[in-house]
């Protein structure tokens, strides 16, 4: 799927793992640590469901990485290890497997590539669509939004006590 998409399901796992107050270090690397799992364990979801890929890929990356900078900046700071890590986390398997067959394409570079570490990323086991029939996979996409906007609204209150509304 998409960043995009990859980035929704993960405002929606910041939005769960920050909803209660950070008490120690320990709760803070276990929230980490649990919503990092979750993070790459979603991208594996998402990837696995049926889909094709509506939103060009440059334009995916340059909005995905505004996005990222942009929640980031908003969150006080107490919250932005957290949020950072979830977030690079959703994208992480992307970034392992496919970062050097893109760079190679857009910088007409020579990085070398390997086979895909994470098993969503196997032809046989990805989601991808290539038959041009993109019906379920707008269906989906929608799904993913609709469950992310639900998480992050079940825990709106949670959210409004991460975001600095000095910068907003």
């Amino acid at each position: 799927m998409n960043v995009l998409f990859h980035l929704a399901i993960g405002t929606s796992i910041i939005a769960s793992s920050t909803h209660s107050e950070v008490k120690s270090n320990t709760d803070l690397i276990q929230k980490t640590l649990i919503g990092t799992f979750f993070g790459i364990l979603s991208h594996g979801v998402l990837d696995y469901t049926p889909h094709c890929y509506p939103i060009h890929s440059k334009a995916d990356a340059i909005i995905g990485l505004v996005a990222i900078i942009a929640i980031l900046w908003f969150l006080k700071r107490k919250w932005k290890i957290i949020s950072g890590c979830i977030l690079l986390s959703c994208i992480l398997p992307d970034l392992i497997d496919l970062s050097p067959g893109i760079l190679n394409s857009l910088l007409n570079i020579n990085l070398p590539t390997f086979d895909p570490i994470f098993p969503w990323h196997i032809h046989e086991y990805s989601g991808s669509i290539y038959t041009g029939d993109c019906s379920v996979s707008t269906i989906n996409h929608i799904l993913v939004f609709l469950f992310s906007g639900v998480l992050i609204w079940y825990h709106k209150n949670g959210v409004k006590n991460i975001i600095n509304y000095d910068k907003a």
